[in-house]
């Protein structure tokens, strides 16, 4: 006796956190109605269950008591382990209405009415139909552990502690006895504690249904029975099904293949070139079993009646051969792909509209519950209803993905030699389409040879120079615009973003910048190409790694207004003396501690008077700086003119004390070592009249006393002393 229980929600919703739904039940036993219970709630649902253990739980959807796969997982665990639940309507993937799925069973129903539709789906789930709903693998989990927690305890805490234990352990031998009298193979992994086990968990390679363990929980001792959750809930069928089909084949070089249900819908059509008799017996008894197998042609040829005989099917052919207009008409409303399919089906839905008015009629005969499809299948072997009644629908035997052995008979050699004969013609038909076809090429050479011939005059003017040179600037014309749409979209972006610059710079008491990631040339040059470096430009520079003094000529010839550095980038600019490079060629390099720069992507802001405030420092120590580098340039000149001079003296034997430089150029700090060494070793100074122009008292001091020459006219006049006393030098060498 099978006890099916079925579902359907009579109000409220699975989802609504307000309003908690209420269901339809309907009791079914061995395909009869036993009773119906309304507004049965989700937990009244679960006691029902657990006090009369049904076989199965069907309902249309599963999506009416679990919207998501968490909630599916927790709704099966609280089920029976023997009860099933079945969604009669599909698999998950391929779903029907519940009036298709309950006309296969000859069930009329009020769709309208929840009992109604709970009642269609006892029944369809009593006769077998529809899926089983698989959540767990066939292993289950048996936890053993301590119903409640220890606390801290007393004088007897100890003892305690070893009860509970204790107990946790002798309820796991307990088990694990009653798993080896059912012969059930398990492992058990334990947690010891003080006086015995604080855990054990035992899993067991079988079922929840095959487990003898129920779940409990005592005062002190608790256990958790769960069977191991699958990856992915899937769908079984309840019973194995043969789907009766109708066949429809266009044999030949490429075999058309058209499959049909028993009410008339298309199963799988294909087209398929040098396939062999079993190779289309396999494809067709992986969709259903055939009980009608149907050609276009008057007679059957030979190919299509032996894929019939290997399934012992009815065949069917027409009166005369299929027209086209009339395979058209036939095949109207399927969707095919060439001629092979639009020919197979159209035989196979012909071979269906000539049983399709039994098929009707037999509905009104049925009792309710018959499988349509095998009362059907029956009749169209000739049977009769009350012979297909009487036999009970069983499963019909598969048919093997190999070629079926054909006993041979007389009739069967006279079927194979005109399939010889056949194939023949077949043969010569194809060579002759192959001449057809060479012939059909010669022809259109010639037709093109031709066209060549009468177009020969406009032939030269095409291939003369001047369209040629036409041709060409036409290419390099389009050449060009290519790069002018490219670089017109470059600088329409660029405008864009130059207008958001403006627009920035139009802001009251503001200056706009430009944002540069790095100190580089390849920065100032993506900067260029998107927004544009132009003459009073500000930068606002993030980064310095690995600047050079190119980079830094680049922005001076862009004549660029400022650089501004964060704070930490301008301290590392002054150590690493990027700084003074910038000094050196006057272009204000800012820190923006104080101008707090606000930037937003490519471009920002600065104060506009914090600016000229930082501006005008710059300047102020830029004036500073090159006058200590003029100072510098100077003392270096004066030194190295001294030094060389000391080096000439050296070599003429002359006292430097006595040179009028030693007048005019004021005192460098020199060290004290250098003087006293050439006199002592000069003691034979050459000519006489050399030292009396050399000694000059003391009219050099009046000089200094005047005024305080500038670095520039001290410089010129020790250049001009140099000059005439390496001229005087040169003459004595001459004349001497």
């Amino acid at each position: 006796m099978t006890t099916v229980f079925g579902i359907d929600i009579q109000k409220g919703n699975i989802r609504s956190q307000s309003v908690a739904p209420r269901f339809c039940l309907v009791r079914v036993e061995d395909g009869k109605v036993i009773s119906e219970e309304k507004g049965v709630s989700i937990p009244k649902l679960f006691r029902l269950l657990r006090a009369e253990r049904p076989d199965i739980l069907a309902v249309d959807s599963v999506q009416e008591i679990a919207p998501s796969d968490k909630e599916l997982f927790s709704f099966l665990s609280a089920m029976p382990a023997e009860t099933k639940l079945v969604q009669v309507t599909g698999d998950g993937i391929k779903m029907e209405s519940l009036p298709a799925v309950a006309a296969r069973y000859n069930l009329k129903f009020d769709k309208t009415n929840p009992a109604e539709e709970a009642k269609a789906s006892a029944l369809v789930a009593s006769f077998g139909g529809g899926y089983e709903v698989v959540a767990f693998e066939g292993v289950t989990t048996v936890t053993i552990s301590r119903g409640r927690s220890l606390g801290r305890g007393g004088w007897s805490q100890n003892r305690y502690v070893r009860k509970v234990h204790g107990g946790v352990k002798t309820r796991a031998r307990e088990i694990e006895a009653k798993l080896a009298e059912a012969g059930l193979s398990y492992t058990v992994e334990s947690r010891r504690a003080f006086g015995g086990e604080s855990r054990t968990i035992i899993s067991v390679r079988a079922p929840r249904a095959e487990v003898p363990v129920a779940g409990m929980k005592s005062g002190d001792i608790q256990v958790h029975v769960i069977p191991k959750r699958k990856d992915k809930i899937s769908y079984l069928p309840l019973t194995k099904k043969t789907s009766y089909v109708i066949v429809g084949l266009d044999p030949g070089t490429t075999v058309g293949l058209s499959i049909l249900d028993l009410n008339g819908n298309l199963l799988h059509t294909a087209s398929v070139r040098a396939q062999s008799p079993a190779e289309v017996i396999a494809e067709i008894s992986r969709i259903g079993k055939p009980v009608v197998v149907a050609t276009d042609k008057a007679e059957m040829p030979a190919g299509v009646e032996k894929i019939r005989r290997a399934f012992a099917a009815v065949p069917w052919t027409p009166k005369k051969d299929i027209l086209i207009k009339e395979k058209y008409a036939a095949a109207e409303g399927y969707e095919f792909a060439d001629d092979h399919q639009r020919d197979s089906l159209a035989a196979a839905v012909l071979a269906f509209r000539s049983f399709q008015p039994k098929f009707e009629n037999l509905k009104k005969r049925l009792p309710a519950g018959t499988d349509i499809d095998f009362v059907r299948a029956g009749i169209i072997r000739g049977k009769t209803l009350d012979k297909i009644l009487s036999v009970p629908a069983i499963q019909d035997e598969e048919v093997p993905e190999a070629e079926v052995e054909v006993f041979a008979d007389e009739k069967d050699l006279e079927i194979a030699r005109l399939e010889g004969e056949v194939a023949k013609l077949r043969k010569l038909i194809r060579g002759l389409s192959e001449d057809l076809e060479s012939k059909d090429k010669a022809v259109k050479k010639l037709q093109r040879r031709l066209s060549l011939e009468r177009n020969e005059r406009t032939a030269d003017v095409l291939l003369s120079e001047e369209i040629t040179s036409r041709d060409r600037e036409l290419a390099q014309t389009k050449k060009a615009l290519r790069k002018e749409e490219r670089r017109n979209k470059t600088l329409r972006t660029r405008i864009d973003r130059m207008k958001n610059y403006v627009a920035l710079q139009a802001g009251d008491g503001c200056l706009a910048i430009k944002v540069m990631e790095l100190l580089s040339r390849d920065a100032v040059k993506s900067v260029d190409e998107e927004m544009g470096v132009n003459d009073g430009d500000i930068l606002y520079v993030l980064k310095i790694d690995g600047w050079g003094k190119s980079v830094i000529r680049d922005l001076a010839d862009a004549k660029i207004k400022a650089v501004i550095f964060p704070k930490l980038t301008h301290d590392r600019a002054r150590e690493q003396h990027l700084i003074e490079e910038f000094r050196k060629i006057n272009l204000p390099a800012l820190s923006g501690v104080n101008l707090s720069p606000r930037v937003k992507g490519k471009i920002g802001v600065v104060n506009e008077a914090a600016f000229t405030k930082a501006l005008s420092e710059w300047d102020t120590a830029e004036e500073v700086f090159l006058k200590e580098r003029r100072q510098e340039e100077f003392s270096g000149m004066v030194e190295e003119y001294q030094v060389q001079r000391r080096r000439e003296v050296n070599v003429l034997g002359i006292d430097p004390a006595t040179l009028p430089y030693n007048q005019h150029v004021p005192e460098l700090p020199q060290k004290p070592k250098v003087k006293p060494a050439p006199v002592k070793e000069a003691p034979k100074p050459k000519p006489k009249p050399v030292q009396q122009k050399i000694t000059v008292p003391e009219k050099p001091k009046k000089v200094e006393k005047k005024e305080e020459p500038k670095t520039e006219d001290i410089f010129s006049a020790v250049l001009q002393a140099y000059r005439k006393e390496r001229k005087k030098e040169m003459g004595k060498t001459e004349n001497g």
